[in-house]
């Protein structure tokens, strides 16, 4: 367990950098838009609509954590360990069924 530790600090250290930059990039759009005396209706627009994007990829990735966890108990009751193919087998099967659940989900809404 303590050997994933430095793996989440690196994740998390370069999430942590990649949403600082989405944050001031996004505030410099807005200042800039504003300065140039853009229309509020288009900014409304262009914000309201990574929002709605946002949803749809908080619900694809939703749906792999919960596969993936699903895959995580399944190896925890079989007894399966790290080193065994099966257990990455099962872990690279349910973040694809996964995704292919959101591409039937999406492509059914529309």
């Amino acid at each position: 367990m303590e050997e994933m530790i430095p793996i989440v600090m690196f994740i998390t250290m370069f999430g942590a950098i990649g949403f600082i930059t989405r944050v001031i990039s996004d505030n410099r759009v807005r200042r800039e838009m504003i300065a140039n005396q853009v229309s509020p209706d288009i900014i409304q627009k262009l914000f309201l609509e990574s929002r709605a994007e946002d949803f749809n990829s908080n619900l694809k990735w939703g749906m792999v954590s919960v596969a993936l966890g699903i895959a995580l108990a399944i190896i925890h009751f079989t007894g399966l360990n790290s080193e065994e193919p099966l257990t990455f087998g099962l872990g690279f099967l349910a973040a694809g069924s996964g995704l292919l659940a959101y591409y039937g989900l999406k492509r059914k809404t529309r």
